[in-house]
């Protein structure tokens, strides 16, 4: 098997597990979490400040929890909300996290993994998006990829930070194509929205992020979407074909979940995972899930953790074959 056909193979594989397991344990208490916490380890109005209060929304409008507050530390891969983390006393504190994380340990060279958490819940998944500022020439996939193989050190793309799910997907999307994933121009972010001023600027060619983070940009004629990761077409953009649509076959999928502190007792992590997956199991997250254009994802338990460790080392590939890490 050549290296580039590895390379998509493990990337395909970590993407399409989010299809399977997709169940979670049923909550048997009947306690209410009084004043939970919730951390975003980044800045606020990404994918996970978004899911965050999507969280506490659905907590508090189903009564599972009171006087929930969603919180912000910044950091790259969120390894400054890791570490915060790790070092808590608070067994009412969840911290947000996902896919982005699981790269960005391994990227930053954290000493603390996700191995020093206590996994909760796996809730959704998302395709990504690719965008081009609306006043471009590009009006499709092919006259991109036409404009990004003629140039590619030239032909900047935009995203998250550095190894995070937008710049993987770029690497990928690049091994697919032709275009050697060493020669590619990534200009990581923050977050969405300073990815959105770097297109708008023109110091981007293109964009990439979850389909949520660029939707309303999208509307408003500023951005035009090219393509989007998942293996079916987004219900927010339903014009907009798939990768694999157009061509290139690949499927590609973000997931965000949550975790609480090290050593919770037994009881204390119960509390927490029965109020998510009562949550899961209500009419408003059904609609929260729909209205997002997110995939129902949820998984708690054993599975989880496995699922954590089974993306650990399908990040550590990627990475490898990306040239990211060594």
């Amino acid at each position: 098997m050549t290296r580039r056909r590895q390379f998509l193979v493990v990337s395909l594989l970590a993407a399409s597990s989010l299809l399977a397991g997709c169940t979670g344990s049923q909550g048997g208490g009947d306690s209410t979490i009084d004043g939970l916490r919730i951390m975003v380890p980044a800045k606020p109005g990404g994918g996970w400040h978004q899911t965050a209060q999507a969280l506490q929304d659905v907590l508090q409008r189903e009564k599972l929890a009171t006087g929930v507050q969603v919180f912000n530390l910044e950091g790259p891969g969120g390894v400054a909300g890791l570490n915060k983390l790790v070092g808590e006393r608070d067994d009412d504190l969840l911290m947000q996290m996902g896919k982005v994380m699981v790269a960005g340990i391994i990227n930053n060279k954290s000493e603390k993994t996700l191995k020093d958490t206590t996994p909760i819940a796996r809730l959704t998944g998302e395709s990504l998006a690719l965008v081009v500022p609306a006043e471009t020439p590009y009006r499709n996939l092919e006259q991109f990829l036409t404009a990004w193989r003629a140039d590619p050190r030239g032909t900047v793309i935009t995203g998250g930070y550095v190894a995070d799910v937008d710049h993987i997907l770029a690497g990928l999307i690049a091994d697919r194509v032709g275009i050697d994933p060493a020669q590619l121009t990534y200009l990581p972010n923050a977050g969405g929205g300073e990815s959105v001023a770097r297109l708008l600027s023109g110091e981007a060619k293109a964009g990439i992020s979850g389909i949520t983070e660029y939707s309303e940009h999208i509307k408003a004629g500023k951005l035009r979407a090219i393509a989007v990761s998942g293996s079916q077409r987004s219900k927010l953009m339903p014009e907009v074909k798939t990768l694999t649509e157009q061509g290139i076959g690949l499927s590609y999928l973000n997931w965000r979940g949550v975790v609480a502190r090290p050593g919770l007792s037994e009881d204390a992590k119960k509390r927490l995972v029965d109020a998510v997956t009562k949550m899961h199991s209500s009419a408003a997250w059904k609609q929260t899930l729909k209205a997002k254009d997110w995939d129902d994802a949820f998984l708690t338990g054993p599975e989880f953790d496995s699922y954590i460790e089974s993306e650990d080392a399908a990040a550590r590939k990627v990475l490898r074959e990306i040239g990211l890490v060594k």
